[in-house]
């Protein structure tokens, strides 16, 4: 059986990629805070399962509410995000290649948008936001004062990704 989700189509990663980084307003943003801003983006109702800092919780409120739909509560977020890893790389090569973001600092897991304007029947659709891809947008411009690594990071506070081993 063949079932399509748009969480393992390097096409529409390529896409939900560069919506976070013309969303950004930082200049640089880390390989894991993207990829985890990027599973909340195509996972939306699992912001609800976030350890939220006491500053954010008027976020919490947000996605506090089950999905109607059991069919969109993941089993296991920290696969799925393991699983979703090599078509973020895979898109974030794709958009390198078109000059889009810094290659060199990409190879240092470092994602830092050039200059370079992404064509504007493109970026259009940027601003064409669900309420709950909004929210999202809102939860990753709150969340971005929290550090990526150390117990009450980004990476502890969703527990997608490990954070225990982590080398600064």
């Amino acid at each position: 059986m063949l079932i399509y989700h748009p969480a393992f189509d390097i096409y529409n990663c390529v896409f939900r990629m560069l919506q976070l980084l013309s969303h950004m307003k930082q200049e640089e943003v880390e390989l894991d805070r993207l990829r985890i801003w990027d599973f909340y983006l195509t996972f939306p109702n699992e912001a609800r399962n976030i350890s939220y800092p006491n500053s954010l919780f008027e976020l919490k409120s947000i996605f506090k509410k089950k999905s109607p739909n059991p069919y969109e509560d993941l089993i296991d977020s920290k696969r799925i995000i393991e699983r979703m890893k090599s078509y973020q790389v895979s898109a974030l090569k794709c958009i390198a290649s078109y000059g889009l973001i810094d290659s060199d600092l990409f190879n240092k897991n470092i994602i830092k948008r050039t200059d370079k304007i992404i064509p504007q029947e493109l970026a259009k659709h940027f601003t064409e936001l669900s309420i709950e891809k909004a929210n999202i947008i809102k939860l990753i411009v709150g969340f971005w004062e929290l550090p990526l690594y150390g117990k009450s990071g980004l990476k502890d506070r969703t527990g997608l990704i490990e954070f225990k081993y982590d080398q600064r």
